[in-house]
């Protein structure tokens, strides 16, 4: 039910795209495993806002900012979503097309991580009913030592760090996860990729695209990492899936496929099988590995789903060891742009 991505550092990145299979280490016992298909999940997923299982039937209104037991998405879909009540064929749906809506799901148990952690999931960004799809999909580990009830603000900051809106002086942030350790930007839109709107508020390094808060966004089909922070400080830019690292744009991405996918339609009444089919080209199939040991290298790798199996897009190196639990979560949002935002099939497990 919940897979997990660790990862924090604030030292060097090093992006690299290639074939990952021959570095690839064998995993060791398994820690957490849910595949989101059935009518049900893990009791101990929290759901917040527009998030929901397409494998149950259809529930009430959007609980936006609110938490509430995974249960049947609401009722007003907009977009190509997956038919509802489709159980086993079903997904976590974080978001639909609508605009403004925002999802994530949260897992507040402890899971071990003194022997490293790695994480595996699916995901679909795909459906856009708008000119510019947005706004992306966030996995973020954190300190197991805290709560993990809330995600940090929406929008560029992808539910794990920070935010000043607009960045308008005198504005109210909107706090970081609580306790957060390593948040990875899936990002589409491409402002995780940046410090507008005050992210990686208090970081000595910041990210390369500066602090404005620019249109277009700086870094479109991007992977992004940030480390820890709490509150308002911190969620310091770590890497980025760019050749360009200085702070003159534009910063071209350098991974070997694009995150999000050209699905545009799921006909009406469509059988979910047949929708599962139609799904299966957008996919993207997701590995964060954080090995044990002091200043470890983090790695993250995605299979495009283009024949050339898990390449390596991003390789750097965290500043301290994990702690000796973590928890996690995953987190999406739409704003003007949308998307459909889904994840499947999430395996946690330890390293050695």
């Amino acid at each position: 039910m919940t897979g997990v991505i660790a990862v924090l550092g604030v030292v060097a990145a090093v992006a690299s795209a290639g074939n990952a299979s021959a570095a690839h280490r064998a995993p060791g016992a398994v820690l957490f495993d849910e595949s989101f298909t059935a009518a049900t999940a893990d009791s101990r997923l929290i759901g917040y806002g527009a998030a929901c299982l397409t494998g149950a039937r259809r529930g009430g209104p959007v609980q936006e900012a609110a938490n509430h037991p995974l249960g049947g998405c609401h009722p007003d879909p907009a977009g190509p979503v997956p038919p509802a009540g489709a159980a086993p064929h079903g997904y976590l749906q974080l978001t639909d097309a609508h605009d403004e809506e925002t999802g994530a799901v949260l897992f507040d148990s402890p899971v071990p991580a003194a022997n490293g952690v790695e994480v595996t999931f699916e995901q679909w960004q795909y459906g856009s009913t708008t000119r510019t799809p947005a706004d992306g999909i966030s996995f973020f580990l954190t300190d197991g030592a805290r709560r993990l009830t809330t995600p940090g603000a929406f929008g560029g900051s992808l539910g794990y760090a920070q935010k000043l809106p607009d960045g308008r002086a005198g504005g109210q942030f909107v706090p970081g996860v609580d306790g957060g350790y390593l948040g990875i930007g899936l990002d589409v839109l491409g402002d995780y990729f940046g410090d507008g709107e005050r992210r990686g508020n208090g970081c000595t390094r910041r990210a390369p695209a500066g602090t404005r808060f620019p249109a277009p966004s700086p870094g479109p089909n991007i992977v992004t990492a940030r480390g820890p922070g709490d509150g308002v400080d911190g969620y310091c830019f770590l890497a980025a899936t760019t050749s360009n690292t200085t702070s003159t744009g534009p910063w071209p991405s350098t991974l070997p496929g694009r995150l999000d996918g050209k699905l545009r339609e799921i006909p009406a009444g469509v059988p979910p099988a047949r929708a599962e089919a139609l799904l299966e080209p957008v996919k993207r199939v997701v590995r964060l590995a954080v090995p044990p040991g002091p200043e470890p290298m983090a790695t993250v790798d995605i299979d495009f789903r283009n024949g050339d199996g898990f390449q390596r897009v991003l390789r750097f190196r965290a500043p301290r060891s994990l702690p000796n639990t973590v928890k996690f979560g995953f987190a999406a949002s739409t704003g003007p742009f949308t998307d459909v935002h889904l994840i499947r099939k999430v395996t946690l497990r330890s390293l050695r």
